[in-house]
């Protein structure tokens, strides 16, 4: 078996009691690279998909030219067939690939960093899509004004983490360490040493078991919300996925997030890293209020903020616009 050979179609089992195939477009491969690993929607949407779909198949957009015939051998007429894409430009997207819509195949995409790139890439494919799935709420009125369809998601939390009692670490920092991110992580080697974990994935992947036993193992999870544009204030997947570890997440005010999580309750707020410095020396003088927000944070996420409850009710969406126009 050749190691570097492109990515192949994967089959998963099926789920009698829903009604959609579901056939996930995406990366193989982390930042497109198999020496980064599993892609990030290969390792948290198919889990959940699994266990809300009727059937799920994964197409890698590593196929390229052959991504639109791979989705039209499995996809089943009838027209309950999803495909949902993770495209994120429009060399990604095949040549033929919107021929399928008009196969019988429910065309929605997951746009990520659409805060930035709407007018790049979003506003010149949106109309092709039954659907399009944003996680910046604000660019729905600019979906609209394209005659799009669109709705608002988020991304979640993970399934599966249990909440320990007792932490190693008093703060985890964890990810690509661009731009003030590698002067914050300095220092918080810096003052902490081997109380805070701090991993620049730029440098070294880390092992998703890994990585979720150091933030499991922590109290704060310490996020920086700023896109590597160094401006746009984003929600990351890290915030719901870090509370889904049982951290408390330590991030810069956005309003936004307060819909997800109450503030000083659930989530904490840094606005400069004199205030994160002091938050995770208090952390290690007086761990158990953290340990209660952490606790409200993981409870909370686990009762709303998974991917299951995300595409469950974009399905049910999806439902109702085609009862709507049946």
């Amino acid at each position: 078996m050749n190691g570097l050979a492109p990515p192949d179609v994967e089959s998963f089992g099926s789920n009698e009691g829903s009604t959609f195939e579901v056939i996930l477009v995406a990366s193989r491969w982390d930042y497109g690279s198999r020496f980064n690993g599993d892609g990030f929607e290969y390792r948290r949407f198919l889990p959940a998909l699994r266990n809300v779909a009727r059937s799920v198949l994964f197409v890698p957009i590593e196929a390229k030219t052959t991504v639109t015939l791979r989705v039209r051998r499995v996809a089943r007429s009838g027209g309950q067939t999803i495909a949902l894409s993770v495209f994120n430009n429009p060399n990604e997207i095949p040549r033929d690939y919107f021929e399928l819509a008009e196969e019988g195949v429910y065309l929605a995409n997951w746009y990520t960093d659409d805060d930035m790139l709407f007018d790049r890439f979003s506003k010149h494919v949106g109309n092709r899509f039954h659907l399009n799935i944003t996680t910046y709420e604000a660019n729905l009125p600019r979906y609209r004004a394209i005659s799009a369809n669109a709705v608002a998601s988020q991304w979640a939390g993970i399934d599966g983490c249990g909440f320990l009692e007792s932490r190693r670490y008093a703060a985890c920092f964890v990810g690509r360490m661009y731009g003030q991110r590698a002067i914050l992580a300095k220092r918080l080697r810096k003052e902490f040493g081997g109380n805070v974990f701090v991993h620049d994935t730029r440098v070294r992947p880390i092992n998703d078991e890994v990585m979720i036993s150091a933030y499991q193992n922590s109290w704060l999870a310490i996020d920086d919300p700023l896109a590597y544009d160094g401006k746009t204030l984003q929600i990351k997947a890290r915030v719901f996925e870090n509370a889904s570890m049982g951290c408390v997440v330590a991030t810069q005010p956005n309003e936004r997030l307060h819909r997800y999580y109450d503030p000083d309750k659930e989530i904490l707020f840094w606005e400069t890293p004199v205030d994160l410095m002091a938050t995770v020396h208090d952390c290690i003088g007086n761990p158990e209020p953290y340990r209660r927000m952490a606790r409200a944070a993981y409870d909370r996420t686990q009762r709303e903020h998974l991917y299951e409850h995300r595409f469950q009710e974009i399905f049910r969406q999806i439902m109702q616009q085609r009862r709507a126009f049946s």
